[in-house]
């Protein structure tokens, strides 16, 4: 469900948004949203199909369709249709414009989207999502100035079904899967998703060697 209603509240926000534009004739910014209306159904129409070979992530059945593709505007993309919705400050950092990656785009961008969607939900003001490029390997960090997880959470959170039994934190429903399969996904592409151990904010470390 968690993956189902993003698109579903993007297109919402975006229709809405729309209908501001149009009282100051910004064609601009209507085409845009009208765009990434376009993209969210396209992705809702995709994820029907992928429903079934998603839920067969337990028993190692899934496969991953991998294409090369720029995963700074996969990011941006991500970030803009949150950004949408949110009065948060999402701030987007990288010295790259481009940035290929052979990776499924479907399960990697669900992926990055439970991290963003997280840390709008439950982290701080302000989050900050950062890219960065080695000769090894790729690096995406997702930090939030929120409170924080406390100590003796963090070897839980990416449990199935685990969800943080503390605080206002379940005023937003969900099911505890998200980060579950976020990692799950990660894994399957050769790479690592952590939680960064002793920093005050709240940082998800995705991780990918470099082609």
């Amino acid at each position: 469900t968690h993956e189902f209603k993003t698109p579903i509240t993007t297109i919402s926000s975006a229709i809405e948004g729309i209908r501001s534009f149009n009282d100051v004739n910004d064609k601009e910014k209507t085409n845009r949203y009208l765009n990434i209306s376009g993209q969210q159904l396209k992705k809702l129409e995709i994820m029907v199909e992928k429903l079934l070979e998603t839920a067969s992530i337990d028993t190692n059945q899934l496969t991953l369709n991998k294409e090369h593709i720029n995963i700074v505007e996969l990011i941006q993309s991500n970030i803009e249709k949150y950004q949408m919705s949110s009065e948060k400050q999402i701030i987007f950092t990288s010295s790259l414009e481009n940035l290929d990656c052979k990776v499924d785009v479907f399960h990697f961008e669900n992926a990055i989207s439970n991290l963003i969607d997280n840390a709008v939900k439950y982290g701080g003001q302000t989050i900050n999502v950062t890219l960065s490029n080695t000769s090894n390997h790729v690096s995406l960090t997702v930090e939030d100035n929120g409170i924080g997880i406390e100590k003796a959470q963090r070897e839980k959170i990416f449990d199935k079904f685990y969800r943080i039994p503390k605080g206002n934190i379940h005023d937003v429903k969900g099911f505890g899967i998200g980060l579950f399969y976020s990692k799950k996904i990660i894994d399957k592409h050769n790479g690592t998703l952590e939680l960064v151990p002793n920093s005050k904010n709240t940082i998800f470390k995705i991780t990918l060697p470099n082609a």
